[in-house]
């Protein structure tokens, strides 16, 4: 049995990305503001990704609005780290494909086959065990905003690809407009930088924005959008294994079981 293109990229970019929750928990022990670290993020990344574009290619509506959706999404998911945790975050956070395999039903965008459907709707039973005991309404509010904001990217970037915008082309639209954008959420905070924005808000630029998404970008580009955030759900296993070597937090036997079935849910469309 062969691996689907492009699933070697996809799970690098997991595991990169489940770093984030325990890097922005790390980071508000050591008075992180949620805010100040989007815009650190947005900014650094762009500084390094824009000298390796041509950046009339990226200034456009569709360029635009992939960086607005991105501040978004963003903003969304560490505020819901900072009220939720680490592990809640990072799992709530993939009720994406659902979303994405909606749109795609609605747009018939892309090929949809079982395996597709079932793989996609086993996250949202992966998700549901984990916190089964511990889901409120404002609990799934933030999940729910979390992974429609993370939906919306995927599907956007996704029509960049197909309008032949390369990966970088992508990265350096999210970073460079992603960030006049940050600034508006400091006009409801403070300008005061702390020191701690800026160490994690830099992680965030290295090793949650340019080199992820690169994977990611990369990976998709091979498979497609639903392939691509069904396997990229193996990010909160990630985080829950890291949360508990790195902050101590300890797993539930809904949690274990969860993780399995996410993980079931990425071999089930990997091959």
């Amino acid at each position: 049995m062969k691996l689907k293109k492009g699933i070697t990229d996809l799970f690098i970019s997991s595991f990169l990305w489940g770093t984030i929750g325990v890097a922005v928990q790390i980071g508000y022990g050591e008075g992180a503001n949620p805010f100040q670290m989007v815009m650190i993020r947005s900014l650094v990344s762009s500084i390094l990704i824009l000298p390796l574009i041509k950046i009339r290619r990226i200034i456009d509506f569709p360029s635009i609005l992939l960086g607005i959706i991105a501040v978004t999404f963003y903003e969304t998911y560490i505020y819901t780290i900072n009220y939720l945790g680490a592990s809640l975050s990072a799992v709530f956070l993939y009720t994406a494909p659902l979303w994405v395999l909606l749109y795609s039903l609605i747009s018939k965008s892309e090929e949809i086959n079982i395996r597709k459907i079932a793989a996609s709707f086993s996250v949202f039973l992966g998700v549901y065990l984990m916190y089964l005991s511990n889901i409120t309404l404002k609990d799934l509010y933030l999940g729910l905003a979390s992974g429609i904001t993370y939906a919306l990217l995927i599907i956007q970037s996704r029509r960049l690809q197909l309008r032949r915008m390369t990966n970088t082309e992508i990265i350096a639209s999210q970073s460079l407009w992603s960030f006049p954008f940050s600034l508006i959420f400091l006009f409801f905070n403070s300008f005061d930088l702390t020191i701690a924005s800026i160490y994690t808000g830099v992680y965030l630029a290295l090793f949650a924005t340019l080199l992820p998404y690169y994977f990611f970008y990369k990976g998709m580009g091979k498979s497609d959008s639903i392939t691509a955030t069904v396997i990229s759900t193996l990010e909160p296993v990630f985080t829950i294994l890291l949360a508990f070597v790195i902050l101590h937090q300890v797993l539930t036997f809904l949690q274990v079981l969860g993780s399995l079935v996410i993980i079931v849910s990425a071999i089930l469309i990997s091959f």
